[in-house]
């Protein structure tokens, strides 16, 4: 018994999968006697929903097959043809590729997508009318209803013999009749034996049949169907085709022959389903591997891979493919061909002769139809700083106001001066540029300033208060210069409004160039421009100078490349062309000499120019911003190096007269240096500052020559709180030199911070470190310079002054100030009992770091005593002094630099304890 439960409910689960094996009526019965208990319980076991199960055990109903899961046309099987005509069509072909950085599109088989996306089950209308011709057959039901006399319905089946039975008619084979041969029958048949009675007949439950789906189908099998299903139902209810099989040729077939062929194409390209045979029990849909494929690509409606049925031409095939589009220009359409060699070749096609679209398509051809040109022709185009830009129509004798008729077309603050035409040359496509002035063009409009327009022009009006946007127009000139064409721009740089490069328009001056660069800046320096030009055919770099004041330079016409530098009157200049110097250096040689001049002295921007043509001396000096305040106008010193180029070589220093004929008649050769002197005697301002206990502090200009002695003596002298042992002296090119070891000593330390042998030592010894490069970041220096009361006062020895010196003279000190390695660095009033230990302990001691033995003194007037020789200090400890325990860097070879800088760092503290305590 369990074993048919087992063949049972088996068979129910292959019935929900595909519908292909029936239960007999004896296991159904067999299942139905089995208590409800034990009918959930072998359902349960098996995974069987038992309202499906009743639905199923009910033989005499045809239920609506499932069908086999959904699926993407993309997941099934690719033929060897198709795979070939994918991976060519997915190869960027003629540029179309790169063309907007579209992406090369990969085409797909045409038709498979029908079964893409399917609903879980498949339903065939069950509720349609029966068509006349259908045949009945055993398992069909029909509907009789008798009335007039007698009204009676009956629902009679056709049994397993092909006859159905009526209490009036008795039993009556009707197996193999048409529908409508069937209702004639029975009409018949009521006529004679029932008087007074009429028939109406309908059809009810139809059977189901068994027909078998095999070939390329997804899910090929045995199924069960309704009797009303066509071909189309089957293959749905097998999930469809694999791209492996032919939508072409599909075949019926019944008892061994082949009834019909259909062709999808017909149903999904016309709607046709008169090829859509029902099927009968037993019939075969049998689907055969694809046939030959041919591709169709670009502009056409439904580009796809297509199954041929016979020969076909290009026509044919674009028909298939809907027809073209109305972009597509087929005048320039290819074949790409799969030779028998195995490589592939393109055949060229103009699909406008009706001879070429008669030419005949290959298996593994791909047609490609091309697309018109997205750029069109007779249009000029307005961009910019307009309210309206965009496309214009072009016609002959259009003009540059006739697309911008009045200033109203243009937004707020607009540059009237500048504009630019880019222009494209028809034969060769390369582009060029044409500047022209709004504000004439609008004002003069008979003139040149309106500008004639052709066919492709863009018009680019810029504002006045921004930067003009041309990369895009500067990388197609690069891109476009060759060898001997370089790339048709120029540049400006410097003191100018909008600095940059431009596009080099025809016939521009370098006044156009300024106008584009929206003019120069104020305080620009009229008389020295420099314009860098560059000989391509000699691979040399010349230059100009260039008046900007002077219209004929002004009109000077530019070349490709050509760079313009203006400069300020009050800004240096060797930073701006550093490019060019290295650029002229870089070019010498025995046939090229270094064409730079040396300008020295006394001029307001000294160093070294480029040698323009035919320069002379006032070129020079002019560059060099002229003659500064001090300059002597007499005489300069020209000095020129002579060679001959071979084996000898010699400087000549000549003097040179500052009259202005001779600054404009030496004319000046490479390598020449000039330099212009001081007017003797002149001096700039100088002054000397005095702080702290004068009478009259403060900062005083000095004489040539004049002493400490002799200004102290201006200031009023001392006041009576002076403590002049302590006077600090300080002088501004010490200090820059005390810096200049600070900065080195802090450099250092960094290093060796960093480097293996600090490393690999302890944390200890890293931590010193740290400590004393947070002084040194802390210590700035003072420039101290010692002297003594003698050469403060006396005035046969004191000191003479120079420019930036400092004198500070603090109160009278009591205190000794203990500072450095001592746990609490300290000041205590002097004791005349005290000795140098006794002070070091009023400070805590000497902390781990100290180095004991190298103890000193700064004494009050800035004086280092160290304690060396066989009975330590040589003097005593005396008010102001300044106590210095250094810290022991012997442990720690790397630190050596330190006790090179210790003095500098202790006396600028004490300077700087002096200021604060004024």
């Amino acid at each position: 018994m369990k074993r048919v439960m087992l063949l049972l409910l088996t068979s129910i689960l292959l019935n929900q999968q595909a519908q292909a094996v029936t239960p007999s009526q004896e296991q159904i019965s067999q299942f139905k006697q089995l208590p409800k208990a034990q009918q959930q319980a072998l359902a349960t076991q098996y995974g069987v929903n038992l309202s499906e199960l009743n639905q199923n055990v009910n033989s005499e109903k045809v239920t609506n097959p499932q069908v086999v899961s959904s699926r993407s046309v993309d997941d099934a099987v690719v033929t060897e043809v198709d795979k070939g005509l994918s991976s060519a069509t997915g190869m960027q072909s003629d540029g179309d590729a790169k063309k907007e950085g579209k992406k090369a599109r990969v085409l797909k088989p045409f038709g498979y997508e029908l079964f893409a996306g399917s609903p879980s089950t498949f339903a065939p209308a069950t509720d349609v009318p029966v068509p006349s011709e259908y045949v009945l057959g055993p398992g069909d039901t029909v509907k009789v209803q008798l009335f007039g006399k007698e009204y009676k319905n009956y629902e009679l089946a056709v049994d397993r013999n092909g006859t159905i039975t009526m209490p009036e008619t008795g039993p009556m084979q009707v197996v193999g009749m048409s529908f409508s041969e069937f209702k004639s029958f029975i009409n018949e048949q009521i006529d004679q034996k029932v008087i007074g009675a009429k028939a109406n007949v309908t059809m009810g439950e139809l059977r189901s049949i068994r027909i078998f789906i095999l070939g390329e189908a997804y899910k090929p099998g045995a199924y069960t169907v309704s009797s009303l299903s066509s071909i189309t139902h089957a293959l749905f209810v097998s999930g469809g085709i694999t791209e492996v099989g032919s939508l072409r040729n599909i075949q019926l077939k019944r008892k061994g022959r082949v009834v019909t062929t259909f062709d999808l194409y017909d149903l999904l390209l016309k709607g046709d389903t008169s090829n859509d045979t029902n099927l009968l029990p037993g019939d075969v849909v049998f689907i055969p591997p694809v046939g030959e494929t041919v591709g169709i690509d670009g502009e056409v409606k439904r580009p796809a891979i297509y199954e041929l049925k016979q020969t076909t031409t290009a026509q044919q095939l674009i028909n298939l493919a809907g027809g073209l589009l109305t972009t597509a220009y087929p005048n320039a359409s290819k074949v790409e061909r799969l030779r028998s060699d195995g490589t592939r070749t393109v055949v060229d096609l103009d699909l406008s002769k009706s001879k070429n679209k008669k030419i005949q398509l290959q298996s593994g051809d791909i047609l490609r139809v091309y697309s018109v040109l997205d750029e069109m022709e007779n249009i000029v185009k307005l961009e910019g700083h307009v309210h309206r830009p965009g496309t214009f129509a072009f016609e002959t004798g259009l003009k540059l106001i006739d697309v911008i008729p009045s200033i109203t077309e243009l937004k707020a603050n607009p540059d009237l001066e500048y504009g630019i035409i880019v222009r494209e040359e028809p034969n060769i496509r390369t582009l060029s540029a044409i500047h022209f002035s709004l504000k004439q063009a609008l004002t003069q409009p008979e003139s040149n300033a309106n500008v004639e327009l052709a066919p492709r022009d863009k018009i680019y009006v810029f504002a006045a208060d921004q930067s003009r946007q041309l990369n895009g127009l500067l990388n197609r000139l690069r891109a476009q210069a060759r060898l001997d064409e370089p790339a048709k721009t120029v540049d400006i740089t410097g003191h100018v409004r909008y600095a940059g490069e431009y596009p080099l328009t025809a016939n521009m001056q370098v006044q156009d160039l300024v106008k584009a660069a929206y003019d120069l800046k104020l305080e620009t320096d009229l008389d020295y421009a420099l314009l860098k030009r560059r000989d391509f055919a000699k691979n040399i770099t010349e230059f100009d100078v260039i008046k900007l004041n002077n219209a004929q330079d002004l009109s000077k016409t530019l070349q490709p490349q050509d760079k313009l530098y203006v400069f300020s009157i009050n800004g240096k200049r060797d930073s701006m062309f550093a490019d060019l110097i290295a650029e002229i250096k870089s070019q010498t040689n025995k046939q090229n000499q270094q064409k730079l001049v040396s300008i020295n002295g006394q001029v307001r921007f000294p160093g070294t120019y480029p040698l323009a043509e035919n320069m002379a001396l006032a070129d020079l000096i002019a560059a060099a911003g002229g003659f500064t305040e001090s300059s002597y106008m007499i005489t300069a010193n020209l000095s020129r190096f002579k060679t001959n180029l071979t084996d000898s070589s010699e400087f000549e220093i000549m003097p040179i007269s500052m009259d202005e004929q001779s600054l404009k008649t030496t004319k000046l050769e490479p390598r020449d240096t000039i330099s212009i002197q001081t007017i003797p005697e002149w001096r700039d301002h100088e002054t000397v500052t005095l702080m702290g206990e004068f009478k009259f502090p403060g900062t005083y200009a000095i004489n040539k020559g004049e002493t400490l002695a002799q200004l102290i003596e201006r200031a009023g002298g001392f006041s009576d709180k002076a403590f002049v042992d302590a006077s600090i002296f300080t002088r501004s090119y010490l200090k820059e030199k005390e810096q200049v070891l600070l900065n080195d000593a802090e450099r250092k330390l960094r290093r060796e911070l960093v480097s293996s042998q600090i490393n690999a030592g302890d944390s200890q010894n890293a931590e010193t470190v740290l400590a004393l490069l947070s002084q040194l970041e802390a210590t700035k220096a003072s420039g101290r310079m010692i002297i003594n009361k003698q050469q403060m006062l006396d005035f046969t020895t004191s000191v003479k002054l120079r420019d930036g010196d400092t004198l500070i003279v603090p109160q009278i000190n009591q205190a000794v100030s203990i500072i450095g390695e001592v746990y609490a660095p300290t000041a205590q009033v002097h004791n005349n009992g005290w000795s140098l230990d006794d002070y070091i302990d009023a400070a805590g001691g000497f902390n781990q770091l100290a180095e004991s033995s190298d103890v000193y003194i700064i004494k009050a007037n800035g004086r280092v005593v160290s304690n060396t020789g066989w009975f330590g200090f040589d003097t005593s400890i005396a008010p102001g002094d300044t106590i210095v325990v250094p810290t022991n860097v012997d442990p720690i070879p790397a630190l050596t630099i330190w006790k090179e800088v210790t003095s500098i760092i202790y006396q600028s503290t004490v300077a700087v304890a002096a200021v604060a305590a004024l």
